[in-house]
């Protein structure tokens, strides 16, 4: 879910007017080589919950005529990711912010064509209010953004094609 969420997140940003380079996991020590405008991202624990659902029945392609697949949800899963969004201009953190909120895409398939639920659910904001002189600027938004998505799997269950009736077997009819 990891990369798929690095996914998401890039292709957010990059409509958003960021280049796809500056999108990068959280590095170990802040460097000058780091470009000035950038999403740093931490991933926090990934939590699973166990929760069966038949989700959909459809004919197998193996074999069409004498199975059915039954795709079934076992776990679902929420992950969290922090993406820390630096830049030294305060005007556009704030402009950037708000358009990537809005491109930000509500749901998804995931990868393995499952539904995933994307939502931002909380903002820390990091060097505003200062009102001194500051040599180097240093502000950030920090977006937590959680992934609910699940996992699922495949059974090929065969189909009753044909019925034989033992001769002599008595069957009550309903109402008589």
């Amino acid at each position: 879910m990891r990369s798929f969420a690095k996914r998401i997140i890039t292709e957010t940003a990059v409509s958003s007017g960021l280049d796809a380079g500056a999108v990068m996991d959280r590095p170990k020590k802040e460097t000058v080589l780091l470009p000035e405008k950038r999403i740093q991202l931490d991933y926090l624990d990934e939590k699973f919950e166990r929760k069966f659902k038949l989700m959909a029945r459809t004919q197998s392609e193996d074999f069409p005529d004498t199975h059915r697949v039954i795709r079934s949800r076992l776990f679902t899963t929420d992950l969290i990711v922090r993406a820390d969004v630096k830049a030294n201009d305060e005007a556009w953190l704030e402009t950037f912010v708000n358009t990537f909120l809005v491109k930000l895409p509500y749901k998804v398939a995931g990868p393995e064509n499952d539904l995933v639920i994307v939502q931002a659910v909380r903002a820390v904001r990091s060097g505003f209010g200062t009102r001194m002189a500051e040599v180097f600027k240093k502000r950030s938004n920090a977006l937590h953004i959680t992934f609910k998505g699940m996992i699922c799997k495949n059974v090929q269950v065969p189909l009753i094609t044909d019925v034989n009736v033992k001769d002599g077997a008595q069957y009550k009819t309903v109402g008589g």
